[in-house]
């Protein structure tokens, strides 16, 4: 997919629009400068540029400092990236903010294509989100292709944005093609335990309460750079306790709203919160740990015993099919 074309925009007729850049990064001596570099580039430039070093031991410190006054450096104990995260909100000084994971870079017109749908909007929407070229398998392509996703025109304005949530295979919106309302980002609050699908956490409470935007023309990289084999969604994919942990976790904190859903949303997620029991009990049985393989499977009954033993008839059926 080619990068929206988009026409004349007056940046300065825009300057009251001012968005932080934030850079989480630990150990990405590699990969920094070039993140650092595509901010720096921006046609509508951040109002500032924010890395946070999540206790890198390798020369990533250096590297950004170079930068001098251009970048604001800070620095703390490893944490994991939703603390680095949250740190990087926490500085931040200007009301919107924009993601960048320091192994991808944005494309020049990056911000300026959604600061041109902000002020179409009248900033009405708390996030606005773009697609991302995407390394999927290594292959490439539009993320927005790979979840079923498409939009016409320039941007899509929801009010009711739960659609991007949980409408589709998968979300369509990643942070690092996101801006962000800062204090919403603040009042979502993710939890620094979720290592892992901290985004997904977050989109979901966006989402499912307030109006988002989707903005057409791929605006990010993702890119496989990184020299120590993969990302951590990689590391910590489906076959790892820690993953299955954050995953219980997510629904858990977001089922405590789950009176301000409505009952479509309410079952989505009460589903999906026993599912994440019962997908965590296989892993433990496939370790042969029947104990811990069982309290999975009565956590998943405790939540809902009907959508339990639907889960579990379903993985029987396919389960015998399979064996046919």
């Amino acid at each position: 997919m080619k990068p929206m074309e988009s026409d004349a925009l007056d940046c300065r007729a825009l300057e009251e629009i001012q968005i932080s850049a934030v850079i989480p990064v630990y150990n990405r001596e590699k990969t920094i400068a070039r993140a650092i570099e595509s901010v720096l580039a921006q046609e509508y430039p951040p109002a500032e540029i924010i890395v946070i070093d999540d206790g890198s031991k390798d020369a990533t410190r250096e590297i950004v400092q170079k930068y001098g006054d251009k970048v604001r450096y800070v620095y703390q104990d490893n944490a994991g990236v939703a603390a680095a995260r949250n740190r990087g909100v926490s500085e931040a000084k200007f009301g919107w903010i924009a993601f960048l994971d320091s192994d991808d870079y944005w494309l020049p017109h990056h911000l300026k294509h959604i600061v041109y749908a902000m002020h179409a909007t009248e900033e009405k929407a708390v996030l606005y989100f773009s697609d991302i070229e995407h390394n999927i398998n290594e292959k490439g392509g539009s993320y927005w292709d790979f979840c079923g996703f498409s939009i016409s025109g320039r941007y899509e304005f929801r009010q009711d944005a739960s659609r991007y949530a949980l409408g589709l295979r998968r979300q369509p919106m990643m942070l690092q093609a996101s801006v962000i309302q800062r204090q919403i980002y603040i009042e979502a609050g993710i939890p620094k335990a979720l290592v892992t699908r901290e985004d997904t956490f977050f989109f979901y409470r966006v989402c499912l309460f307030y109006p988002a935007c989707a903005v057409s023309g791929i605006g990010t990289v993702m890119s496989s750079d990184d020299d120590r084999g993969g990302r951590l969604t990689v590391a910590l994919d489906s076959k790892t306790p820690r993953y299955h942990d954050c995953t219980i976790l997510l629904y858990k904190e977001l089922w405590r709203y789950n009176n301000m859903m409505n009952p479509d949303q309410r079952k989505i997620i009460e589903e999906s919160f026993v599912r994440a029991h019962l997908d965590y009990s296989r892993l433990f049985l496939k370790k042969k740990q029947f104990f811990n393989a069982m309290k999975k499977v009565l956590g998943g009954f405790k939540i809902n015993t009907l959508v339990a033993l639907k889960w579990i008839i379903k993985d029987l059926k396919s389960y015998v099919l399979k064996r046919l």
